[in-house]
């Protein structure tokens, strides 16, 4: 997992290509511009404009993906994300087809992230994002997902 600010992702894209394409994209885009829904960037590569309220905790699922990697970037407001190593998870049974692994967990470390950072979860990330934050103003949030 990792967690910073948009200014410093140049030093991810060594990642790989497709990081160096996702970071490029978020840098250089207005998502005050962006409709809603899923935008494909090209090479397995695509981003969801996702806006709105976050939701109450008992509202969120824990999930984890095994084909692709979140950059979960929060352009405007602020959002709590959970976090826990998907090994000190009980998982579910697995979706191919969303990439969509479910899981339990009784341990996580809790992040706040604000405008201008994201969090990028990788396989061996279980992850809760989208928590409400009381008093937030609604979200704008750029989730890409990076096939690896």
């Amino acid at each position: 997992m990792i967690l910073d600010q948009l200014s410093a992702s140049p030093r991810y894209e060594a990642l790989g290509p497709r990081f160096a394409l996702a970071f490029q994209w978020l840098r250089s885009v207005k998502p005050a511009d962006l409709p809603d829904g899923k935008i494909p960037l090209g090479d397995d590569v695509s981003v969801l404009v996702q806006r709105g309220l976050t939701k109450p905790l008992d509202q969120v699922k824990w999930e984890a993906h095994r084909a692709y990697a979140d950059i979960q970037y929060v352009a405007a407001s602020r959002e709590t994300m959970f976090w826990e190593a998907l090994e000190k998870t009980v998982p579910g049974t697995y979706d191919p087809e969303k990439d969509f692994l479910p899981l339990t967990t009784q341990t996580w470390t809790s992040l706040e992230v604000p405008t201008g950072r994201f969090a990028v979860f990788f396989p061996t990330d279980a992850h809760r994002p989208g928590i409400l934050i009381p008093g937030a103003d609604p979200v704008v949030k750029l989730v890409v997902k990076v096939k690896l």
